[in-house]
C-alpha cells in the first residue's frame, strides 16, 4: 500500500513534491511508521521504480503465458499495463536523483525488460505479423508509451476527459496501425530546425550577450531537469555548466520556480515552432504529422535544443503558472487535432479517435530525455526515423 500511494504521488507531483508525511496521512499512519518501510525519500523512489519493473515483468510474463501470436501477446501486455485495476506504476521520470548503485539496478531491470520485448517483436517479424524495424528502439518506444498515461493526467485536463477504454484503444491503434491510410513507410520532408539553434551573440552587444547567457541557463536547466528531475538538480550545478555562478542565475532568472517556468516557456516555443511547420507543410496531413513527430524526436535528445518535458516539475509551478501552461497545452492540442481531422477528411489519415490518439503522441518520444539514449547524432536520427515510421504505420505488416 505504501508503494501504491507513493507511485501515484510520484507520477502526479514528481519527487520534489512527494513527501513521506503526505503519503503517511493518505494511508492513515504516522510519519514515524513510514520509516519501517523506507529509509528516506531516495529509498522510496528506488523502491517504487524497482517495484514498477517487477510489475511490468509480471505483466509481460502473464501475457506470454496466455500465448497466441506475438501480436496477441503484445496486445495483452499493453492491455495489462493500462488496466486501471492494476497498481499504478511509477514512471522512470527522475531516475538520476538516486545514487549510482540504485540507478544501475533500475537501469539494468529496464534494459532486461526492453530486451524481452524486443525479442517478442523480433519473433513477430519472423512469423510475418510485424513489419521490419529496429526491434530494440521500438521496444523502448512501446515502454515509453505505456508509461506515459499516468504522467499525462495534468495535461489531459486541457483537452477534456478521455476514459480508460479510449486511451487503451488509442495506445493499441498507435502501436499496431499508426495514423496513415497508406501502408508503406512514410516519405516525408524533415523540418528545418536550424532556427531553434542557439544564436552566437557579439561580445560587443551587451544586451545580446546577457540574453544569450539567460538562454544558456534555461537551456542547461531544461537538460538537467529532464535527466535528473527538479529536486535533484541544484542551481549551482546549472550555473556551473555554463560557467556562471548561482548569483548570476538569480540575477537573470530569479528563484528555482522562476527557472522552471522559464524552461516551460521555452519548451512551448519549441513545440509551437514545430506545430507551425506542421501546419504549413507542403504535402499530405499524414506526412505533416509524421514529420512533426520526427522533429520532436530530434530535439529531445539534443542538449542544445531539448525542451523541458511537460511531465517534469509541473506540480512545482504556482497555480497561475499551471493554468498558463495548461492553456498552452490546450492550444497545442487543438492545432494537432485540427491537422488530424483535416487528414481524415483528406483521406491520408485513418478514421481515429482524434483526442485520444493525439494524447498518445508525446509518449512516443518522452523517453528521449533519459541517459540511455545514445549521444551519437546518427543514432539519434535513426531513432527519430523509427518513431516517425511507427507514427505512420505502426508495427503491423505493410505492403
Amino acid at each position: 500500500m505504501v508503494l501504491d500511494e507513493a507511485a501515484r504521488q510520484l507520477n502526479a507531483k514528481g519527487v520534489l513534491l512527494t513527501s513521506l508525511a503526505e503519503i503517511a496521512a493518505k494511508l492513515g499512519v504516522s510519519r514515524a511508521a513510514m520509516y519501517y518501510y523506507v529509509a528516506d525519500r531516495q529509498d522510496l523512489v528506488f523502491q517504487c521504480y524497482r517495484r514498477a519493473a517487477e510489475i511490468t515483468a509480471r505483466h509481460l510474463l502473464e501475457a506470454s503465458r496466455v500465448g497466441g501470436t506475438p501480436a496477441n501477446v503484445l496486445k495483452n501486455f499493453v492491455t495489462r499495463m493500462l488496466d486501471p485495476n492494476e497498481p499504478e506504476i511509477a514512471a522512470r521520470a527522475e531516475i538520476a536523483m538516486m545514487n549510482a548503485t540504485q540507478r544501475d539496478t533500475i537501469q539494468g531491470l529496464h534494459d532486461a525488460l526492453c530486451t524481452r520485448l524486443a525479442h517478442l517483436i523480433e519473433t513477430g517479424q519472423r512469423e510475418g505479423v510485424f513489419r521490419g524495424c529496429d526491434v530494440e528502439v521500438n521496444a523502448r518506444v512501446i515502454f515509453s508509451l505505456v508509461s506515459w498515461a499516468p504522467l499525462a493526467a495534468p495535461w489531459a485536463r486541457a483537452i477534456g476527459p478521455v476514459g480508460h477504454t479510449r486511451l487503451l484503444e488509442a495506445a493499441l491503434a498507435t502501436i499496431f496501425e499508426g495514423f496513415a491510410t497508406q501502408r508503406a513507410l512514410p516519405d516525408f520532408k524533415p523540418f528545418d530546425l536550424s532556427a531553434l539553434s542557439p544564436r552566437i551573440a557579439s561580445a560587443f552587444d551587451r544586451a545580446a550577450a546577457l540574453e544569450a547567457k539567460r538562454e544558456a541557463l534555461i537551456r542547461e536547466g531544461s537538460w538537467l531537469f529532464n535527466r535528473k528531475g527538479i529536486d535533484a538538480t541544484s542551481l549551482d550545478e546549472i550555473a556551473a555548466q555554463v560557467g556562471a555562478t548561482k548569483r548570476t542565475l538569480h540575477h537573470h532568472l530569479g528563484s528555482k520556480a522562476d527557472l522552471v517556468m522559464a524552461c516551460y516557456e521555452r519548451a512551448f516555443k519549441i513545440f509551437f515552432f514545430i506545430k507551425d511547420r506542421m501546419a504549413e507543410y507542403d504535402g499530405s496531413h499524414a506526412e505533416a504529422l509524421t514529420a512533426a513527430m520526427h522533429a520532436l524526436s530530434l530535439v529531445y535528445p539534443n542538449p542544445q535544443l531539448t525542451p523541458l518535458t511537460p511531465t517534469v516539475g509541473f506540480g512545482a509551478l504556482e497555480p497561475a503558472s499551471q493554468e498558463k501552461m495548461l492553456g498552452y497545452s490546450k492550444q497545442l492540442g487543438d492545432d494537432y487535432h485540427a491537422v488530424i481531422r483535416r487528414g481524415i477528411e483528406q483521406g491520408s489519415i485513418r478514421h481515429v479517435d482524434v483526442e485520444a490518439r493525439a494524447m498518445m503522441l508525446p509518449g512516443l518520444s518522452s523517453w528521449l530525455v533519459k541517459d540511455d539514449v545514445p549521444a551519437d547524432l546518427a543514432q539519434q536520427q535513426h531513432i527519430a526515423r523509427e518513431i516517425a515510421n511507427l507514427v505512420a504505420v505502426g508495427l503491423g505488416k505493410i505492403d
